[in-house]
């Protein structure tokens, strides 16, 4: 297993620092925050210039419907969005809030909504889940319906950051359960990914079987970085994460990972190793379907 602070070789040239909040959330909301505000000052006092959360950071327990407890109206107090942009504009970072619960006001259901704020504290782009959590997995909790709270999303989202070397890097978004679904990342390399983000709350039984498989294999088949941050622990009496969050390579190598506790994952992206693997192995230019 590499060290959780790995990175590149000095010939690879890092253009950017980036860091995951591996976290339990649970118990208060307040709880949560203070786990996390700790946790991304650590982030920045160490160099990084994007701090990813995990998927519902504010709070994963008290059942199923537990994260809706916070959601957020679309247009009305923002709580937990107004906390992420002083978080961002405190700490000097960007910053990628996991998911938010955000009502929608027409099907009466939210949207696991993962927000980018950039240093200033603006919003620079958001992203919302695309593929819901519907699944019987035959953990404590056995089957899981997240389409009974949650609205799916729609688009596909990149935004881009300025990188150490003067030039812009794109990142790509996803969340959790859509790391099972290669046709989202294909269309994320297509916008020009570069980095694809995965803020997650895999389970720890789906998570031991198939986390690192997965994000070794999106890493592979687009040559992209993969940055997944997941929680970790358990929530309640039988909501049990995977953790083990991990930052993969072009070339699916893992660059930096964690266990099974709460810590923060630090890694590099290197632009020259980037161009490199995809020279090597050029596969987007051999599309035929």
């Amino acid at each position: 297993m590499p060290d959780k602070n790995a990175s590149p070789t000095a010939d690879q040239n890092p253009i950017l620092g980036v860091a995951g909040v591996q976290m339990t959330s649970g118990g208060t909301v307040e709880d949560s925050l203070t786990q996390a505000e700790q946790a991304i000052e650590q982030a920045a006092s160490v160099g990084a210039r994007l701090v990813v959360l995990p998927e519902n950071f504010a709070t994963l327990g008290t059942g199923q419907s537990g994260p809706v407890a916070v959601e957020e109206a679309a247009d009305g107090p923002r709580t937990l969005t107004r906390w992420a942009a002083a978080q961002a504009r405190a700490n000097g970072v960007w910053l990628v809030a996991g998911t938010i619960p955000v009502r929608q006001a027409g099907s009466g259901k939210s949207r696991a909504r993962s927000m980018v704020f950039d240093p200033e504290g603006e919003l620079v782009a958001q992203y919302d889940k695309i593929h819901l959590f519907d699944v019987d997995v035959g953990d404590a909790y056995g089957s899981y319906r997240e389409s009974d709270y949650y609205e799916p999303g729609t688009d596909v989202v990149t935004w881009d950051i300025q990188a150490d070397d003067g030039e812009p890097l794109r990142v790509g978004m996803s969340v959790c359960y859509d790391l099972r679904f290669p046709e989202l990342y294909a269309a994320l390399r297509r916008q020009g990914a570069d980095l694809i983000l995965v803020p997650s709350a895999f389970t720890h039984r789906t998570g031991q079987a198939h986390w690192g498989m997965l994000l070794r294999a999106r890493a592979v088949e687009q040559g992209c970085y993969v940055l997944g941050v997941n929680q970790c622990g358990w929530h309640d009496s039988k909501r049990r994460t995977w953790g083990h969050s991990q930052l993969v390579d072009p070339w699916g190598d893992t660059r930096a990972a964690l266990a099974s506790e709460p810590d923060i994952l630090v890694g590099q992206i290197s632009r020259e190793y980037l161009k490199r693997i995809r020279t090597q192995l050029p596969t987007h230019q051999h599309h035929r379907l």
